[in-house]
């Protein structure tokens, strides 16, 4: 017959036999719950029939009470055989859950960061001038070129066929830039543009703290009316 384990419910086979008409007491080996396991309901003999069985006979030269004792034995044995179950197994840990909160520390982490960064970007450029490539790419506060270096001193010669412009650029702060473009555009006698402007940039790449650089850069085929230019880079603009 197959017995389950009220607590534990494993199932292993038990020879009906061993547990006799009033049932007996058992234990599971898994997890070592014991209950009483009644027998079960006896089944309806079929008519009996009668057979003519030969008499078991003791071996020879044994007396027939020892060989009675001796099966009377055995049959102790067989009814006190211990039930072999399968053994317990640990029950499997639940996975842990991860909340919401190390996501918002991570945001105020990176939050705090780009805070720090706004605020000590000029000391960030000037001991890293890599990073002011980064600070250019958002536009933010002095690391922006066009928002710190000036132009000045715009001077113009003509000559036969195209105007010459000369002018300086000025690095006034204390960290190293990198010099953006510039964009000279034609003027007329009221201040308004002239054709398209014309885009061009310096020999040097980078300025350093203090530092003024000359540009001079030909203008060739002039448009007709034209009575003055502006050079611009960014946010600023210089104008003659």
């Amino acid at each position: 017959m197959i017995v389950s384990c009220p607590a534990c419910a494993t199932r292993f086979s038990l020879d009906a036999s061993l547990l006799g008409p009033n049932g007996r007491n058992v234990r599971c080996a898994k997890c070592g719950h014991r209950w009483r396991q009644e027998a079960p309901a006896p089944i309806e003999p079929l008519p009996p029939v009668e057979l003519e069985a030969p008499a078991e006979e003791p071996p020879p030269g044994m007396a027939p009470g020892l060989a009675a004792l001796l099966s009377g034995r055995e049959q102790q044995q067989k009814s006190a055989a211990a039930v072999v179950v399968p053994p317990k197994l640990k029950p499997a840990q639940p996975k842990r859950k991860v909340g919401i909160w190390p996501w918002i520390l991570l945001l105020g982490i990176l939050c705090g960061l780009g805070v720090a960064a706004y605020i000590y970007q000029a000391p960030i450029a000037r001991m890293f001038p890599a990073a002011q490539s980064v600070f250019d790419l958002f536009g933010a506060g002095e690391s922006d070129a066009a928002r710190v270096l000036q132009i000045g001193n715009l001077k113009s010669e003509q000559r036969s066929g195209f105007l010459s412009v000369r002018g300086d650029v000025f690095n006034p702060s204390d960290y190293p830039l990198k010099v953006p473009p510039l964009m000279l555009t034609a003027q007329d006698a009221q201040g308004a543009p002239l054709g398209t402007a014309f885009m061009f940039r310096t020999q040097e790449s980078d300025i350093a703290p203090g530092e003024t650089i000359t540009f001079r850069m030909p203008f060739e085929n002039p448009p007709k009316g034209m009575k003055g230019f502006s050079v611009t880079f960014g946010r600023l603009n210089a104008a003659k």
